[in-house]
């Protein structure tokens, strides 16, 4: 029985081992991992983080020497490749391997199959965001510099490009009765055009695109959000329309929008809904994008 016991023991311990070995060689030293991080991973976890079928452009310059190459269209290390999130990690459609020199990564998020530019690469918005619109819009990227094979997997921490307006709508102290459920709130005289440097970064207004409206994702019936290309807003033309109970409402404001930051405007209302002049004061603020 002693012996039984033993051999027992000495083939789970082979099997353990065997195991191991199994592991260690699924695992390539030679192949390029990432560690994808959303924004919104900075603070919290939100239900903005990515999600399953989310997909990112990605590309890899490689260094002479010490010599930092530029970024092109074609010819890199690696040409927009795509990494998709299935729900646990990042996958790509072939494996990916270190070069033996150290390289810089640049991604874009949502993923884009045709770039025919590094400097000015055009991307729009959606004008109607309540909806897939919202999430298609919001534009995120994230550099990693001189990473190489001894350093891990390449961390790809993402920074929202664009802006966003946030219109709360608060009721005031002689508001009567509830905020209607079809109400909806836009965004006028918007250029939702503009040009993204995939070096930089950075994003730009196309001075030459037309103005659009936008009608924002509708969170609540007291919140709604929207992306926006940075841009300044003039108070000569209305700013937000909040159309409720038939009536629309236009809010004369003037706004400079900037890159990665959260711009919110709280709207109060007094006096009920079903009446044709509503008192509104509004309050804005500005914040991280996170």
């Amino acid at each position: 029985m002693k012996k039984t016991v033993l051999l027992s023991i000495t083939a789970l311990l082979a099997m353990a081992a065997c195991s191991k070995l199994q592991q260690a060689s699924q695992t390539n030293p030679d192949e390029i991992r990432f560690a994808v991080n959303h924004p919104s991973s900075a603070t919290k976890v939100t239900s903005s983080a990515f999600e399953a079928d989310d997909a990112i452009s990605l590309f890899a310059v490689e260094y002479d020497g010490d010599t930092q190459r530029p970024l092109q269209v074609g010819g890199n290390f690696l040409n927009n490749e795509k990494l998709t999130y299935n729900g646990t990690a990042w996958t790509v459609a072939r494996t990916l391997y270190w070069s033996s020199s150290a390289c810089d990564f640049y991604a874009l998020y949502p993923y884009q199959a045709n770039i025919g530019s590094i400097e000015q690469y055009p991307f729009s918005l959606a004008t109607e965001q309540n909806g897939a619109g919202y999430t298609n819009s919001d534009l995120l990227y994230a550099s990693a510099v001189k990473a190489t094979r001894a350093g891990g997997p390449v961390a790809l921490n993402f920074k929202h490009m664009l802006s966003k307006l946030v219109v709360n709508l608060v009721k005031g102290p002689n508001f009567e009765g509830e905020i209607p459920d079809d109400i909806v709130t836009h965004i006028y005289n918007t250029n939702v055009d503009c040009f993204v440097n995939f070096t930089t970064g950075s994003v730009e207004k196309d001075a030459f695109g037309a103005k659009r409206t936008i009608t924002m994702k509708k969170v609540s019936n007291q919140q709604f959000e929207a992306v926006v290309v940075p841009q300044n807003l003039e108070k000569k033309t209305p700013l937000v329309e909040i159309t409720m109970g038939g009536i629309a409402y236009l809010l004369d404001y003037s706004l400079s929008f900037r890159p990665g930051y959260v711009h919110t405007v709280t709207v109060t209302l007094n006096t009920s809904p079903d009446q044709e002049q509503i008192e509104i004061s509004i309050d804005p603020g500005i914040d991280n994008w996170n």
